[in-house]
């Protein structure tokens, strides 16, 4: 009999460790962790459990189950008309309070069992539940669990506490069933599920066994909360996830009396769960997906029942998996050959007739999904080398400026330094996604069901070219414009019709090309957007399916003005008013990032003449995104008040405008946002008072400000040295330095020297923090 509980069981004798647990252990260690069913091994996760998933062992030939219970119970909870549910249980109706929220559906289940409780004359607790084997109102069973664990597995995407709530409600249901058993034992004096208990059994024996049955958890109860933390965003999910697989390997690999044991539903959920790419550690999703694609390997084994085989969708779950390792240029291969191996499963299945052929090849039919993650990973490996062929070639470049032999026009285009035969940019990757779509529109063309050639494969393609260009490949956008009008052409016939994300990578090849023009087409495309939206003479309504623009249409349109040889913040700045004007679209965080960061550039590059205004704009902006994170609608970065400082610390001005947009920015990010200050503000508004004040008014400034800074734990040695070394304009007599850092710092103790107050620098890092040598020059 092929093993259910061995996956990849070479691996296992060669390596004794766990896929999931990654812990290596004796095999002997791993073994004697599968253990009979108890209260505790439900209710605690062990070591072994863990290690169970790859330890796996065959269930046993022959198991002692009670077919004649079974069929009691069945005639017991489903009649024997085979109806699924009835009146006294409408918790057997699969659609039971399905449109309920999981609260609604966990109140409804604990004033029932409260009423029963109360029937039997028990009082109810969350370790007693209620257990009865005599009439009462209410037949109690395992599906009243189901229904509520099936609720938040439906809510666990928008409600955070689902996984955590549906982990109790399985436990709570494994201790409803141990009571059960225990009180079976209790009252026939016999282990239930024993040789003994099915020789001894009588009629009203049966029945209690089917009643204890009933309360039986069975693997959707897994299922359902494996689903639960595969839905769930929080960074626990994938090994808690793993942890529930374990439950039900750590089960089948023992000789109980449940028979739980995960099935292709459990694979397929854990799968989801490590697929979904959570978390920024690329080493972390590369494990995860190599992991992915061992559990599929081990369930196409022949150790493996055929019960869990996998399907297409288990398939792309590994594809996907693959696909959010963004940093490794190797997984091209490793997407292409599983899906190689898909089409010669698919292969087999066709050639064979249905003959001769496991029922679940016919399973695994490559999707749209799955060849558009074949185009994903190919341009994942074009973006890579893309960006390591940009970098050799700019550094190249450098050097022939350096030594003269590379005009600046030459290196603006490229001309110098690209070649059509260059196989390291990435092109040739392109090509390859490129080809992938080809054949998605040849499969559609021939009538292949489950292939067509959709927005999205055209949208990944787009990407990929967005991904590509640069300031040395001026022909990128120049091509993607080309596939978005092929799109436009091809949608009359096929549902190709581009939407925003189509228009986005296009606007997005042109703001990375960085040419004179750049900007120029981005507004085209974004104007073409809103013209083809508006309404035409004589309708009522749309006439275009052009899709409207939305934030993020406007954002790279701003950044297109931004990476501009001579920025146009003004520009930038009107973007944000028309989208602030138009009915379809509102700005977000980002869009008032852009216009900060935009006259903040423009105030050092000084093209408006009028030094300090540029910063004054960053900060009217700044106040107004404030302003509207108290309605709740966007909110600032805590990094703009710090730009702000530091531009008008570097900022040739030397107005007093300077230093008052300075401390409304120092203040508000203190008093009014959700931020704290940091050593490196105050290092900023000190330069700046330094560098606008003068006098006595100076004198002040400093006083006031290292007393604040001091009080806020915030000397560092960059504060420290910026206050003794002065203004940057003028230079101090010596006299005059010692006096300062006297006012500022007191007098050196001539016995132990001088030193700074402990508490000054207490939110300072242990290297930062200021000592009697940054002011040795003074003395």
């Amino acid at each position: 009999m092929a093993s259910s509980c061995s996956r990849l069981g070479t691996i296992v004798r060669r390596s004794s460790c766990s896929i999931i647990g990654r812990r290596r252990l004796p095999t002997s260690s791993l073994l004697s962790q599968c253990r009979c069913i108890s209260s505790s091994h439900h209710l605690t996760v062990s070591s072994g459990r863990q290690s169970a998933i790859l330890n796996r062992r065959p269930p046993p030939h022959h198991h002692h189950y009670d077919y004649a219970s079974t069929q009691i119970r069945s005639i017991l909870l489903f009649g024997d008309n085979g109806q699924q549910f009835d009146k006294q249980r409408p918790w057997h109706n699969p659609n039971f309070m399905k449109d309920d929220p999981p609260d609604q559906v966990e109140a409804w289940l604990i004033s029932l069992l409260k009423s029963v409780s109360i029937d039997i004359h028990t009082e109810y607790s969350p370790n007693n539940p209620p257990v009865s084997f005599d009439g009462t109102k209410f037949m109690l069973d395992s599906r009243i669990y189901l229904r509520v664990l099936e609720a938040y597995a439906r809510a666990a995407k928008h409600y955070s506490g689902a996984p955590q709530k549906a982990e109790y409600w399985v436990n709570h249901s494994i201790r409803h069933y141990e009571n059960a058993r225990s009180l079976f034992e209790s009252k026939y004096r016999t282990k239930f599920g024993s040789e003994l208990m099915q020789s001894n059994q009588t009629q009203q024996s049966a029945a209690t066994a089917a009643i204890v049955h009933g309360l039986q958890p069975d693997v959707e109860f897994y299922n359902a909360v494996i689903e639960c933390w595969a839905n769930s965003k929080e960074q626990i999910s994938i090994p808690r996830s793993a942890t529930w697989l374990s439950k039900l390997e750590a089960d089948c690999s023992t000789n109980n009396p449940l028979l739980l044991q995960p099935n292709a539903r459990s694979y397929d959920l854990y799968l989801n769960s490590v697929s979904r790419g959570i978390g920024k550690n690329s080493k972390l999703h590369l494990e995860r997906a190599e992991e992915a694609e061992r559990i599929l390997q081990y369930r196409l084994s022949s150790d493996a029942p055929t019960s869990i085989r996998p399907t297409t969708e288990s398939y792309n779950y590994v594809l996907r998996a693959y696909t959010r390792c963004r940093k490794e240029r190797s997984i091209a291969g490793k997407v292409m050959t599983l899906v190689r191996e898909m089409e010669q499963i698919q292969k087999e299945a066709v050639m064979n007739g249905g003959h001769d052929v496991d029922d679940w090849k016919m399973n695994v039919v490559p999707n749209t999904k799955t060849y558009t993650m074949a185009m994903d990973a190919w341009i994942i490996k074009a973006g890579i080398k893309s960006a390591a062929w940009r970098s050799e070639k700019i550094a190249r470049n450098n050097k022939l400026k350096q030594k003269g032999l590379l005009q600046q026009s030459e290196s603006d285009d490229g001309s110098s330094s690209t070649s059509k035969d260059d196989d390291d940019d990435g092109t040739k990757e392109l090509e390859f996604a490129k080809s992938i779509l080809q054949y998605i529109t040849a499969l559609e063309a021939v009538g292949q069901a489950d292939v067509r050639a959709s927005v999205v494969g055209y949208n990944t393609l787009l990407t990929g070219y967005a991904r590509l260009a640069n300031e040395l490949r001026p022909d990128i956008p120049l091509i993607a414009e080309q596939l978005l009008n092929e799109m436009i052409d091809a949608s009359e016939d096929r549902n190709t019709y581009p939407d925003v994300t189509s228009f986005n990578a296009v606007i997005k090849a042109w703001g990375k090309a960085k040419k004179l023009n750049s900007a120029a087409r981005c507004e085209y495309w974004l104007h073409k957007m809103i013209n083809e939206n508006r309404p035409r003479e004589g309708y009522t309504q749309q006439t275009t399916p052009i899709a409207q623009p939305d934030a993020s249409t406007y954002n790279l349109v701003m950044d297109a003005w931004m990476n501009m040889d001579n920025p146009d913040a003004a520009r930038v700045q009107d973007l944000l008013l028309e989208m602030k004007a138009s009915d379809t679209v509102s700005p977000n965080s980002e869009s008032y990032s852009k216009v900060i960061r935009a006259w903040l550039k423009d105030e050092l590059l000084n093209q408006l003449g009028v030094k300090g205004s540029s910063v004054e704009r960053a900060w009217a902006n700044l106040d107004e995104l404030m302003s509207l994170e108290a309605q709740g609608d966007v909110g600032p970065a805590p990094e703009l008040f710090t730009s702000i400082l530091k531009t008008a610390a570097r900022s040739e001005g030397r107005g007093e405008n300077l230093l008052a947009v300075a401390q409304e920015s120092f203040w508000a990010k203190r008093n009014r946002s959700r931020f704290n200050v940091d050593q490196i503000d105050f290092v900023f508004l000190l330069e700046i008072g330094m560098k606008v004040l003068v006098g006595k008014e100076r004198e002040t400034f400093m006083v006031d400000l290292i007393r604040q800074c001091s009080k806020d734990g915030f000397v560092s040695k960059r504060f420290v040295r910026e206050a003794v070394r002065g203004p940057v304009h003028e230079e101090w007599p010596e006299e005059e330095r010692e006096r300062i850092v006297q006012l500022l710092f007191g007098e050196e103790d001539e016995a132990v020297g001088f030193s700074f107050p402990s508490s000054w620098s207490r939110n300072v890092h242990k290297h930062d923090q200021p000592s009697a040598k940054d002011l040795m020059h003074v003395y």
